[in-house]
């Protein structure tokens, strides 16, 4: 597991490397205009996902199975796949329809014509929808537990994709080409990802290429693969209204700027999303043996790191906002234009981090209601919600409503699944010590660097150092103060060696 660990790491690092790395690169060859509609196009690929239905996880799920036959878990695999080629033709028609309606009736466009953003859309329609077949490949590697290889994979559509990219928009500078090649180089990727996978399966006859459905394997599994939608409907519905209500009611560059501080705290999911792919077949796994308490001090472990660490970051990002995105755009006005939104979506995406791991022994346990209840009554807050925020208080309200939102239903979320699934850990240990004490520690110690740092520092990589210092600091301090056994025995061997090496 430590393997598979590491190599979802390196994927999820990689992933979020290209947004420090590319986007400002994005601005700066194609305009900051342009870069607002390429944050649109991420929101209309978001919308897509939502049609996923679930099937990603279902087959994840499947293929992580102890219990289930082999040849089971192929039939399950063509029919998933079957039903998905459906849905996303659906949905490239959909958007492909949609595009005239959406740049000219929709958007509040400023230099681009909205013929020209029209197309876009079309191309994009196509890009993200084979990126949604290349990701339901991927899953079926997790579930597998081929994390490394996946990983590869996904590593190598990353560079080709997003990286080689910007020497063709610094030859021409136009946002088709940059659309094309995105689509184009998805496209390719989706097939060699479906022939590895249909490799590790061993899928050689023509029968097997055949698309087919088989009706006792819908029986079976509609119910979890229905539930799946529902989630993905809300949490979609839940974390992009905020931008679709903003791409109304403002400016396409108050969108970027909403965009960048969105994409800045997406950091934050790469201390639990590697962990989580990981993790989600191994809880699969000890849940279907009954090895309940097992899967209890799994998560409870697990949990103790990634709060340390979420909160750790969370507070740098809140107090050092305008110089993280001024050492990250080289842009003063346009850090300072994300900044204020910084601080309020970075603290949201620890919440939502901090709900992975509950949803993933909900996942793994087959249990989708909860998702689905809180989801459907989140959006009675929601819905009013962001609409209201947005036309009368701009992206900060917004951003007010995702934090809030996202804060409840996590607390919830994991009193539930703590009562329900997990056993021996106390809600006071979740709450307290592994929530509450994390973020006052880290919000001292944060704001101690802080003020140090007003009077002494300019240089962007000089402040870039100084401020990993202060997450390092904050971390070390937690991890001290709540006693973390792990990391005191680390210590102890260290200071050991450093006596030995003396004497």
């Amino acid at each position: 597991m430590n393997k598979n660990i590491l190599a979802n790491f390196i994927g999820k690092f990689w992933s979020i490397l290209s947004n420090f790395l590319f986007i400002p690169l994005y601005i700066r060859y194609l305009g900051f205009e342009s870069y607002s509609i390429i944050s649109f196009t991420l929101v209309i690929a978001s919308i897509m996902a939502i049609m996923d239905s679930g099937l990603t996880a279902t087959l994840s799920r499947e293929f992580a199975r102890s219990d289930t036959h082999f040849n089971e878990k192929l039939k399950k695999y063509k029919t998933l796949e079957t039903c998905y080629f459906l849905i996303v033709i659906l949905l490239i028609i959909t958007v492909y329809v949609s595009s005239d309606y959406i740049s000219n009736k929709w958007l509040n466009l400023d230099t681009l014509t909205p013929d020209k953003v029209s197309d876009y859309i079309k191309i994009i329609g196509f890009g993200f929808g084979f990126q949604m077949i290349m990701r339901f490949y991927l899953g079926g590697l997790m579930g597998l537990e081929k994390q490394i290889t996946a990983n590869k994979l996904q590593v190598g559509w990353g560079v080709i994709r997003n990286a080689l990219v910007v020497f063709v928009i610094s030859t021409i500078p136009n946002l088709e080409v940059f659309f094309l090649w995105q689509t184009i180089t998805t496209i390719f990727f989706t097939f060699i990802i479906k022939f590895v996978l249909e490799k590790k399966l061993k899928l050689n006859s023509f029968s097997d290429i055949l698309p087919k459905i088989e009706k006792d394997v819908v029986k079976k599994i509609w119910r979890f693969a229905l539930g799946m939608l529902l989630i993905s409907l809300v949490a979609g519905l839940n974390l992009q209204l905020d931008k679709i209500l903003i791409s109304k009611f403002l400016s396409i560059e108050v969108l970027g700027s909403y965009t960048l501080a969105v994409s800045l705290s997406t950091a934050l999911l790469m201390v639990v999303n590697p962990v989580s792919a990981a993790i989600l077949p191994r809880f699969t796994n000890l849940y279907t043996k009954g090895r309940i308490v097992e899967s209890s001090l799994l998560y409870s472990k697990i949990n103790s790191y990634t709060s340390i660490i979420l909160f750790a970051i969370m507070a740098n990002l809140s107090f050092f906002s305008e110089q993280i995105l001024f050492i990250w755009t080289g842009d003063l006005n346009i850090a300072s234009n994300a900044s204020i939104y910084l601080p309020i979506i970075s603290l949201s995406y620890v919440m939502l981090s901090l709900a992975v791991f509950p949803y993933n022994i909900a996942i793994a346990n087959g249990y989708t209601s909860l998702s689905n209840k809180l989801g459907l009554s989140s959006l009675f807050i929601t819905l009013p919600g962001y609409f209201l925020a947005t036309k009368y208080y701009g992206g900060i309200g917004a951003a007010l409503v995702f934090a809030i939102v996202q804060t409840l239903i996590t607390i919830i979320y994991i009193y539930v699944i703590n009562n329900k699934f997990l056993k021996g850990i106390s809600l006071t240990t979740i709450y307290f010590r592994q929530m509450l004490l994390p973020f006052l520690i880290s919000i001292i110690s944060t704001y101690g660097f802080y003020l140090i740092s007003l009077s002494l520092f300019e240089n962007r990589v000089i402040m870039l150092l100084y401020i990993f210092l202060s997450v390092s600091v904050s971390i070390i301090i937690s991890l001290l103060l709540l006693k973390n056994k792990d990391f005191i025995h680390f210590l102890r061997h260290i200071y050991k060696i450093m006596c030995k090496k003396k004497i």
